[in-house]
């Protein structure tokens, strides 16, 4: 009889036990395979998520089964509203009553199937030159080099509460002075530690070279850790590249891109 009782309690347990680890990671697991978003980056990509996997979407006949669809779209950062877009060689935006809008400025369209959140940052001058003249020496560039971009956003990228502070350093397309080198780096500061996003250094030959910049901030899979898209634009090249980042306690790592 106590044996009996022994087995039955065991059983139970086991079967709460399998319950539990199941509530946790199961519905976790199954969550994640049911997530599917678009992401709209302008006019030069559009990236679908869909069973875990992202795609680069490319036919113009998948744009037209996307077009006539309500999207939550952004301009400079700004959310203008869940509106619908209809793709035409380009991107256009339509309010509720089918009125073409004007857009000017960075676009940014999404449509997900669970709350993707897009947090908003602002752009602000370097006022410290230590950990840019640190990045640069590492990478044999003078400390006084002239810079046709150059800018920092502080941006609580793990929502730990504490701001890490991303930066963009460039000397692309220079017009009123010519470089030995050319050089395009982003990288982020985190608890001292620097941590690079893109870096781009050559010899300069003219208008080379790429000059990124931040373009959105967002939570992608819904972990409370925000990805980022950095897009680049090449002279003399019409589409731009466009990458989505996420970070991990390896650095970052490029997920999906147009190139």
């Amino acid at each position: 009889m106590v044996k009996k009782r022994v087995y039955i309690f065991l059983l139970l347990f086991l079967v709460i036990f399998f319950i539990i680890m199941f509530w946790i990671f199961g519905l976790k697991n199954i969550k994640g395979e049911n997530k599917s978003e678009i992401l709209i980056v302008g006019d030069s990509s559009v990236w679908k998520y869909s069973k875990k996997k992202w795609f680069n979407i490319t036919y113009k006949s998948s744009f037209q089964e996307l077009s006539w669809k309500k999207y939550n779209v952004f301009v400079n950062n700004e959310n203008v509203g869940y509106l619908s877009l209809w793709y035409n060689d380009k991107w256009y935006v339509f309010d509720d009553n089918n009125d073409a809008m004007k857009i000017d400025g960075d676009f940014f369209a999404y449509n997900a199937n669970f709350d993707l959140k897009v947090k908003n940052f602002s752009i602000e001058d370097v006022d410290d030159f230590d950990v840019v003249n640190q990045v640069l020496e590492s990478n044999d560039i003078s400390t006084s080099s002239k810079f046709t971009s150059i800018y920092k956003i502080n941006f609580d990228i793990d929502s730990d509460s504490n701001d890490e502070v991303f930066y963009l350093i460039s000397n692309a397309f220079a017009m009123d002075f010519v470089p030995d080198k050319s050089f395009s780096i982003a990288f982020m500061v985190k608890d001292n530690n620097i941590y690079y996003i893109y870096k781009d250094v050559t010899d300069n030959k003219g208008f080379n070279g790429c000059k990124p910049f931040y373009n959105t901030f967002l939570d992608v899979d819904d972990d409370n850790t925000y990805e980022f898209i950095l897009s680049c634009n090449a002279y003399s090249i019409s589409k731009r590249t466009d990458m989505l980042y996420q970070f991990d306690e390896d650095g970052f790592k490029i997920i999906i891109s147009n190139y």
